[in-house]
């Protein structure tokens, strides 16, 4: 058997199904909707019972009853069904920070898109988020999924993107908590933010053929699963992306 095949085979399902509609509608001006879609239904598969993953907002609370505030709109989040929700419609939910284990921006081409931009938006939800929090041990996951862009990608031009988006927050002592820590570029380039790596933590750059997206949804799946994932680490991750790398700042 072959995990790795496996691993490539979910990759190439995301690309596969993006496409679909788009050899049938060429200028459809909800294909960003779609992605997020396929995206999210591919990700449903993985994740233990107790989770959903949808998109929508995330309010808390302020020292005013009877005022909130809010995020501006994440592309999908996983959510805790342990906590209640204050609004869900179909795939739409309004939750608070507490039941938050994961937020995803996700993005056609991450290069045309603005890379420093779509960090910083990032940034911003995941602060708010983070602080709203209760129990401030743990970092969560904030993402950026990309289908292309990058192919060719300059160390330095990402690297810079990344450090100018994360600068205005840097102030902010829990930064390293709920600042993007990961980005799927496209199926072959690969972002982690290695919080866990103390007291030296470090951005890595990864160039992991054909498995950018099976990474991504694997280190999802180990901020939420707790022990299971690392138990399992050669199942989840059937290489080596230690050797695979490309940039480390």
């Amino acid at each position: 058997m072959d995990t790795k095949q496996f691993h490539i085979s979910t990759g190439k399902e995301l690309l596969a199904i993006k496409d679909r509609v788009r050899h049938l509608i060429p200028h459809w001006g909800e294909d960003g909707r779609y992605k997020e879609a396929v995206l999210k239904n591919v990700i449903q598969r993985f994740l233990p019972a107790k989770f959903e993953i949808a998109t929508g907002f995330v309010v808390k609370q302020t020292a005013h009853r009877g005022q909130h505030l809010s995020t501006k709109q994440i592309d999908l989040l996983v959510y805790d069904t342990d906590f209640p929700i204050l609004f869900k419609e179909s795939d739409f939910v309004i939750v608070t920070p507490d039941a938050v284990r994961a937020i995803i921006e996700v993005k056609a081409n991450l290069e045309n898109q603005g890379l420093q931009k779509i960090i910083k938006k990032a940034n911003q939800n995941g602060q708010f988020i983070y602080n709203g929090k209760t129990d401030l041990r743990f970092p969560f996951f904030n993402s950026i999924f990309s289908y292309e862009g990058f192919q060719m990608p300059n160390m330095e031009t990402i690297s810079n993107a990344i450090n100018t988006a994360d600068d205005t927050f840097k102030v902010d002592l829990n930064f390293s908590k709920f600042k993007v820590n990961h980005i799927s570029f496209n199926k072959d380039w690969f972002f982690k933010y290695w919080e866990r790596n103390l007291p030296d933590p470090a951005n890595y750059i990864y160039m992991i053929e054909d498995l950018s997206f099976s990474f991504f949804i694997s280190n999802l799946m180990d901020f939420v699963s707790g022990q299971s994932v690392m138990l399992n680490s050669n199942m989840w991750f059937p290489v080596d992306k230690s050797i695979e790398v490309k940039e480390r700042f």
